[in-house]
């Protein structure tokens, strides 16, 4: 089946590999290489049965695209019918977890586990089951794993750190002792593997928390 097919990256021979992987049938093809590029293709109206999406995009600020995720999300509003396949060379748990709430894409592939095999049989598959490359899966097991720890409690606790306030200032607010709450904070710094409640805070905004 011909398919119009959007390839989304800032690297011009990519975007030639993945064309070339992909010219073998009588697909339109289209490429872009900044986010303003792709929303300008959807703003003329085209219609993309597949979108093979990088997260790294030179942004577009003024219409608050700033990633391959940002224009995923365009693409999913506007074209709810086009399979979305984000691929990324981020490895860390907590980005591609990230990618995969916000987009819920059709497939999500790190760069170091894509092949052409894998790369074709994505896009001309006709199973409606999400694909996630071997480090994605990973990413997705981890921290579903450790989403128990994010009580209300733990959360609020968090939130309130990230607008400056102090543990001591805790307390009564959240009606714990400052031993309470130290233990509640390091637990959740050796499960999400980081050395600071400064880090912890930025996986809780990773996340959507915040």
């Amino acid at each position: 089946m011909d398919m119009n097919i959007l390839l989304v990256d800032d690297h011009i021979m990519t975007l030639k590999g993945y064309s070339s992987i992909l010219n073998e049938s009588n697909n339109t093809i289209h490429k872009a290489q900044t986010c303003q590029d792709v929303y300008n293709l959807v703003n003329k109206g085209f219609v993309f049965d597949v979108a093979i999406i990088d997260h790294n995009l030179p942004a577009y600020s003024e219409k608050k695209l700033h990633s391959g995720v940002d224009c995923a999300l365009l693409l999913k509003k506007e074209n709810p019918n086009c399979k979305i396949i984000l691929i990324t060379a981020h490895t860390e748990f907590i980005e591609l977890y990230s990618m995969y709430k916000k987009v819920n894409p059709s497939a999500l592939i790190v760069k170091e586990d894509l092949t052409i095999e894998i790369f074709k049989s994505i896009v001309y598959s006709s199973d409606s089951s999400t694909y996630f490359s071997e480090r994605a899966k990973q990413a997705i097991k981890f921290v579903t794993s450790k989403l128990p720890l994010l009580s209300e409690t733990n959360i609020e606790i968090l939130m309130y750190l990230s607008k400056g306030f102090k543990i001591n200032e805790l307390t009564d607010i959240i009606g714990l002792s400052k031993s309470a709450i130290q233990k509640r904070i390091a637990k959740m710094q050796l499960e999400f593997d980081v050395s600071d409640t400064s880090s912890l805070i930025k996986v809780m905004y990773e996340l959507n928390y915040f």
